[in-house]
């Protein structure tokens, strides 16, 4: 099942799509990530806070959304767009980079849009529901993103840029941006 998604992937890569090919996939990818995939964490969220429970004061959680709202969109607005400007490609595995991008905030962590993710359903799930159903949020958004990565991305991504990637994968951390 891996092998055929992987191979179903590699189809897209090296094909040069249109300018309107590559924005309606952002704005789906944009529609899913950012408002489907963490109103389905938040669910699941909502039924754990059920069973526990931690009161923060109001400010706090404010503070917590605004810092984690405000950096997880920063790092996907710069991934997006340094995938966009740099990689001729965007996010969206239909309309993938044509090129390994190893500059910009890809210089920090090779999944820098999950990091922005993680921080955004935090933020977001913290906003909406309390901190329990954002703590959820971010733990589910580093789980299921961590696992498409390191089970199907990055094997895409060897097939792709052969030795180029696993250097760049040996020398850069996987998703906690390491300030040089």
């Amino acid at each position: 099942m891996k092998q055929h998604l992987i191979g179903f992937l590699l189809q897209f890569s090296g094909k040069n799509t249109s300018k309107q090919y590559k924005i309606v996939s952002l704005i789906g990818g944009s529609i899913f990530f950012l408002v489907i995939l963490p109103g389905f964490f938040m669910v699941i969220g909502f039924f754990i806070k059920k069973y526990i429970s931690i009161n923060l004061n109001k400010i706090v959680e404010i503070i917590i959304s605004t810092i984690g709202i405000t950096s997880g969109l920063y790092f996907l607005i710069w991934s997006t767009i340094t995938q966009w400007k740099i990689g001729n490609g965007t996010p969206a595995p239909n309309a993938p980079t044509q090129h390994l991008i190893i500059t910009g905030p890809y210089k920090y962590c090779r999944n820098p849009i999950e990091f922005g993710a993680i921080l955004y359903y935090l933020g977001l799930g913290t906003l909406i529901g309390g901190i329990i159903t954002g703590a959820i949020n971010g733990i589910l958004g580093f789980t299921v993103g961590s696992m498409y990565h390191k089970c199907i991305e990055e094997k895409e991504l060897e097939k792709r840029f052969g030795e180029e990637y696993i250097n760049y994968k040996e020398h850069t951390p996987f998703v906690i941006p390491k300030i040089k």
